[in-house]
């Protein structure tokens, strides 16, 4: 117990130290220490199956399972760049497809996306147009602007 590096990993041995050397049942163990009889029965089997490696606390959140590890999402996303750089036009579906030639399985949207942000990509699209822009008013000035500029006559 005096090498317990947390809270929680204290109080599985405090669990162990009440049952085995005091004696006490798992439902007064667990009133003692402040956790449910459920718990107990979990960490009492942690023990006898793993012994006190079976205390060791893994970190929990974090990347724990994954399609592609780091190193082949930045490489991948790599070869996208130099592509952008000769000005192609990258896609986020240009890259679901060919992560799913890669991997030979259908990836979501949401994945291509969360990939984008992890490795810093942002989501940039040239405007084709203008919004507000009208069409008609476009035409209309084609029609009736001149070809070349002319300067205006001198006042001499």
């Amino acid at each position: 117990m005096s090498q317990a590096e947390s809270k929680e990993q204290f109080q599985r041995w405090q669990i162990i130290y009440l049952i085995k050397t005091k004696g006490l049942t798992p439902a007064d163990a667990a009133d003692t220490v402040g956790v449910t009889t459920g718990t107990v029965h979990q960490w009492v089997h942690l023990y006898n199956k793993n012994g006190p490696d079976g205390f060791i606390l893994k970190g929990r959140g974090g990347r724990r399972s994954s399609y592609l590890t780091l190193d082949q999402e930045t490489e991948l996303l790599n070869e996208f760049a130099s592509d952008a750089e000769k000005g192609l036009i990258i896609t986020a579906w240009d890259v679901q497809k060919r992560i799913e030639n890669k991997l030979g399985m259908k990836v979501s949207d949401d994945f291509v996306y969360d990939l984008f942000n992890r490795n810093g990509w942002r989501k940039v699209v040239p405007r084709p147009r203008h919004p507000k822009s009208k069409e008609e008013a476009q035409d209309e000035f084609k029609k009736n602007s001149q070809r070349l500029w002319m300067p205006p006559p001198s006042c001499d």
